[in-house]
C-alpha cells in the first residue's frame, strides 16, 4: 500500500465525493498556529442531489476506491463522516487532513504491513509513513472513528493535543462555527495572501498572479458551498483599503470575462451562464462574491466538461 496514494484518496474522494458545526474534537486537534482551516459534512454533501449524482459516477468508474476498499474494508464513499483540514499557511507544510467515519484500522494496518508499509508507534497511536522527497507523511488512527494524516511532526502534535485542551485564534475559532454550521463545505483563512505571494509558488503563472498588487492586499478569506436543488456558493475577501476592495472586485469580474473568452466549446454556454450570474459586490473593504446555481445545470457542466476531456485526450492519440 502506497501511503501518498492512500492519503491522496482519501481527500480526493472527499472532494469529488460531495449541517452541523465543525466536530469539536476534531477541531481540537488542530495546531494551535493554524491560520487555514477548512472542511465539510460530508453525509449532508452525499444527501444532497449533487452529491447522490457525484456518488452514482464515482460508483461506475472509480476503480481505484474499489481496490481500496476491497484491500482495507474503507471505502470514503460510504465511511467517511466529516472531514477536517488545517495548515499554518506556510506553503512548505503538509498540514494535518482529520477525519471522522468508520476505519477498519487493524484490517487497514494489516494490509499496509503486507504491502512493505513502515508502521511505527507514537504515545500508543500506531502510524504508518512514507517518505516524500524531502518530507514524511504520517497517516495514524487514534481509533476506529478518527484518522489523522499529515506531515510527521503535524500527526505527532495533533496526537499529543488529543487529551488536552487547546484553543486557535479566537476570531478564526468564530468564523469557523459560523460557515461549518450553515454551509456543507467551506474554508477560512487569516493569511494575508502577499504571505502566500513572498513564496515561490510551483506554478509560474499562479506565482505572477499572487503577485499581482490586488490580490497581494488580501487580509483575510472565506467561502462555503450549500448544495441543494439550487447549489450556493458565497466568498468574502477583506482587502487592506476600500479602495483595495474596489481594484480587487474589477480584477474578479475581468477574471470571469477571461474565463469566459477562454472556455473550451462544449462549455462555453455554461460558463457564460455562471459568469453572468455571479454576484460581486463591495461593502466597505470587503468583497463578497455570491453564485446560485441550479442543481441539473451543474450535473450538466459536470457531463460537458468530461466529454470535452475525453475528446481532447482522444484528438491526442
Amino acid at each position: 500500500m502506497n501511503l501518498p496514494l492512500l492519503r491522496s484518496i482519501i481527500v480526493i474522494s472527499i472532494f469529488t465525493g460531495l449541517v452541523s458545526a465543525a466536530d469539536p474534537q476534531l477541531m481540537n486537534l488542530l495546531m494551535p498556529d493554524v491560520k487555514v482551516v477548512a472542511g465539510m459534512n460530508v453525509d449532508q454533501a452525499k444527501a444532497s442531489p449533487f452529491g447522490q449524482f457525484l456518488l452514482a459516477r464515482a460508483q461506475a468508474q472509480d476503480q481505484a476506491l474499489s481496490k481500496l476498499a476491497a484491500a482495507t474494508g474503507f471505502d470514503p464513499r460510504n465511511d467517511l463522516r466529516e472531514v477536517l483540514m488545517g495548515t499554518t499557511g506556510r506553503l512548505r507544510q503538509n498540514g494535518l487532513v482529520l477525519a471522522r467515519g468508520n476505519f477498519d484500522t487493524v484490517r487497514i494496518l494489516a494490509a499496509a504491513q503486507a504491502a512493505g508499509q513502515k508502521v511505527e508507534s507514537y504515545k500508543g497511536v500506531n502510524i504508518l509513513t512514507g517518505q516524500e522527497e524531502s518530507m514524511t507523511h504520517a497517516l495514524a488512527f487514534l481509533d476506529n472513528a478518527i484518522a489523522i494524516a499529515g506531515d510527521l511532526d503535524s500527526v505527532h502534535g495533533a496526537i499529543d493535543r488529543r487529551s488536552a485542551a487547546n484553543a486557535i485564534d479566537p476570531a478564526l475559532s468564530a468564523k469557523v462555527g459560523q460557515l461549518s454550521g450553515s454551509m456543507d463545505v467551506w474554508s477560512v483563512s487569516i493569511v494575508p495572501l502577499a504571505t502566500l505571494a513572498n513564496h515561490q509558488a510551483p506554478n509560474p503563472d499562479l506565482n505572477g498572479m499572487l503577485s499581482s498588487d490586488a490580490l497581494k492586499s488580501i487580509q483575510q478569506t472565506s467561502g462555503g458551498v450549500k448544495f441543494g436543488a439550487t447549489v450556493r456558493l458565497s466568498a468574502e475577501a477583506v482587502a487592506g483599503t476600500d479602495k483595495d476592495a474596489t481594484a480587487l472586485a474589477d480584477v474578479v469580474r475581468f477574471l470571469g470575462l477571461m474565463v469566459q473568452s477562454n472556455a473550451p466549446t462544449e462549455i462555453a454556454a455554461a460558463i457564460t451562464s455562471l459568469v453572468q450570474s455571479l454576484s460581486v459586490q463591495t461593502d466597505g473593504n470587503t468583497v463578497k462574491l455570491a453564485l446560485a446555481i441550479p442543481e441539473e445545470q451543474l450535473e450538466s457542466f459536470v457531463r460537458s466538461a468530461e466529454q470535452g476531456k475525453s475528446l481532447r485526450e482522444h484528438r491526442r492519440l
